[in-house]
């Protein structure tokens, strides 16, 4: 287990600098990154799991690559905010400069910032413009924008704001999102396409993934093609393959080419229309093998020989948990954004006999107290 610090790449920089901490709340640590303290205590987690397994650690770029980035707009239509919210309050701290954003987000800030939508206003619920949402196409470097309004529907002076911000040149497409409602929910239920193509396009892996600004997406793109790469290693040859919580398919859509079937799961309803396009790019022979269902993970009972997960941070729900465990899977890929959840379910696969053999930690968000987890569990025996 000592050898786990020795296995960070020096290949990137560990450090970062940033003019906006501590008052922004996005970073936690400045200067030495890694490895974050919750790795020390994920490294106690596998060191009683599997006392004779090597976990390792990976970071990649700590500047300019967060491709996906939600901020909140507060302010004056004179002085507009653009930011996140300073820690345990709702002041917008405005970051038009983060040393985190790819360069296309850092020049679509400043043309919304002057795009003339009034922003919202928290206490009296007047004001149109919410929260923005940047999303860059890497191939492309131009943005996918969404822009939340306080509004049930699109008026025609908003319409018109956006088709001459669209003219500025630099985005792949904007979208409206509609959020009416006094909540703290991003996003609402309606979507608009205003101007441009429905969807980006990255190749992430072996794979080419369409996504649809209402699905999730990983921040940090080249650390999540290493997590590819590592899944891709980790399952055998030709078995059968469920992914729960898949998004677009982007794991599943890796695995098509080397496995028997692959069966892909997620609730979100735009998650099909992305991934239908996505497996059109496979081989002919790959698009027969794999599908997709729009359903929650918690509603499948019927497992196949190997299963990846992808939850959000609350973890594996309890009851597939113990479905998932007492069935005749042979192999469990959990790929985790939650250190304390993915450590109380794998006690929990631990008590029911699964043994741990891989662990691999990942510094998604740099700047953070926070890493994700990729761990290969088997059954013992």
């Amino acid at each position: 287990m000592n050898n786990a610090r020795e296995q960070l790449s020096t290949e990137f920089s560990t450090h970062l600098s940033c003019s906006y901490f501590p008052t922004c709340s996005g970073c936690e640590i400045q200067g030495k990154l890694t490895p974050p303290p919750v790795w020390e205590e994920l490294l106690h987690f596998f060191s009683r799991a599997a006392p004779h397994l090597t976990p390792t650690f990976s970071m990649r770029e700590v500047t300019r690559w967060r491709t996906r980035s939600k901020l909140a707009v507060r302010g004056t239509l004179a002085r507009p905010e653009i930011g996140l919210f300073k820690k345990d309050s709702h002041e917008v701290i405005p970051i038009p400069q983060c040393p985190l954003h790819h360069a296309a987000i850092e020049r679509a800030y400043a043309l919304v910032q002057k795009c003339g939508l009034e922003p919202y206003q928290e206490k009296s619920g007047r004001g149109t413009l919410r929260y923005v949402q940047f999303a860059v196409e890497r191939k492309s470097r131009r943005v996918q924008l969404t822009l939340v309004l306080n509004r049930p529907a699109a008026d025609p002076r908003t319409l018109s704001l956006v088709k001459q911000l669209y003219m500025e040149g630099g985005f792949h497409s904007i979208y409206l999102n509609f959020q009416p409602e006094k909540t703290n929910r991003i996003f609402g239920e309606k979507w608009l396409l205003c101007e441009g193509k429905p969807y980006i396009e990255e190749t992430l892996g072996v794979a080419t993934c369409y996504f649809h600004p209402a699905c999730f997406a990983q921040s940090h793109l080249s650390l999540f093609e290493e997590v590819l790469s590592d899944i891709r290693r980790w399952v055998p040859q030709g078995k059968r393959i469920l992914e729960l919580y898949a998004g677009v398919g982007a794991i599943g859509l890796n695995l098509a080419s080397q496995s028997k079937e692959v069966h892909c799961v997620e609730i979100h309803p735009h998650a099909a229309e992305c991934f239908a396009l996505s497996r059109l790019k496979l081989a002919a022979a790959d698009q027969q093998k794999i599908t997709h269902q729009t359903a929650t993970a918690e509603a499948v009972r019927e497992f196949k020989e190997v299963v990846v997960v992808d939850p959000p941070r609350k973890g594996i729900d309890p009851t597939l948990l113990e479905a998932l465990s007492d069935s005749s899977v042979e192999q469990l890929l959990y790929l985790s954004c939650g250190p304390l959840s993915m450590q109380r379910d794998g006690e929990f696969l631990l008590k029911k006999g699964w043994k741990l053999v891989g662990a691999k930690g990942y510094l998604f968000f740099p700047g953070t107290n926070h890493v994700e987890t990729l761990t290969n569990w088997k059954r013992s025996g």
